[in-house]
């Protein structure tokens, strides 16, 4: 029995031994056949042929059309960032134009709000007037008015002759002047003759005012020399003067001016002022003998 269980034992380490052996035999052919597999990708791939070198005149040529792409691109770039950059200095220049715009629309808009309401409140003004002349009508004779209105219809006229298209400023004084004498013919036929005579008197004033040669003074030809002020200076002699027929002591004596006489400026030439008088005359005195009324 004991024997028997012996034989066993060494029949089964048998066995063991023997399938170790066959076990390690499969491992060692399985990596020789991979190891030949490796070495025949490794002798195929070597097997594939090199491209054959170019010649130098083809490598030349290739690399200055490559360096000559090379500097195309570059200067596309430059040119590139040179185009962004002048857009964007543009569109900074339109924007400062935009706000200048804006800024000059709105200082027309204030322009026109404050010239609307100067003149809404010189039309209030001279309601004013108007209807405080009204309440003194009695005093103020018809035919006054009616002598007035036509001096200023044809001071009126005689403007719109000389006014030059394109003035603006002669434009507006004359609309002006017209707008006054209307309101005047208005006020007339309504029987207030004193406002009727105080408009036309208004509508003479803003005529003379711009040019005082329309209402017949400061007429003649001019002087060499002669230079005309903008507007017409109210003045008063400082002393007894004498009004001469030219700009010079060398000139002739017209007549002799008391002091303190109320004139009215209207040129000059050096140091001698062309004058008229209240009772009309004309005449050259030094600028040293008068001083602002």
């Amino acid at each position: 029995m004991l024997i028997s269980i012996c034989k066993d034992i060494m029949i089964k380490q048998e066995t063991k031994r023997v399938g170790l052996t066959i076990l390690v035999g499969i491992c060692l052919g399985a990596a020789a056949m991979a190891a030949g597999c490796v070495q025949k990708q490794v002798q195929t791939a070597a097997a594939v042929p090199d491209c054959p070198p170019c010649s130098t005149e083809t490598a030349d040529r290739l690399a200055t059309e490559n360096q000559k792409l090379k500097t195309a691109n570059q200067t596309l770039k430059t040119d590139l960032n040179s185009g962004h950059a002048r857009i964007a200095e543009l569109e900074r220049l339109v924007a400062d134009l935009e706000i200048r715009k804006l800024q000059s629309e709105a200082l027309i808009i204030d322009m026109q709000r404050r010239s609307f309401a100067r003149q809404k409140q010189l039309d209030s003004a001279i309601t004013d007037v108007v209807r405080t002349k009204s309440k003194l009508r009695s005093i103020e004779s018809k035919a006054e008015a009616a002598s007035t209105i036509a001096e200023a219809e044809i001071a009126v006229k005689t403007m719109k002759s000389r006014v030059e298209d394109g003035d603006p400023e002669k434009t507006e004084a004359l609309e002006k002047a017209e707008h006054l004498l209307q309101q005047s013919t208005v006020e007339f036929e309504a029987h207030n003759y004193g406002g009727a005579l105080y408009l036309a008197v208004q509508s003479k004033n803003q005529v003379d005012t711009l040019d005082p040669g329309i209402q017949g003074r400061d007429t003649g030809a001019r002087l060499a020399g002669e230079r005309a002020f903008d507007q017409p200076l109210p003045l008063k002699l400082i002393k007894n003067t004498n009004l001469r027929t030219g700009p010079g002591l060398s000139n002739a004596i017209r007549s002799t001016l008391d002091s303190g006489s109320v004139i009215v400026g209207y040129a000059y030439k050096d140091d001698w002022i062309r004058i008229e008088t209240e009772d009309g005359q004309i005449g050259w005195i030094h600028q040293t003998l008068v001083m602002a009324r």
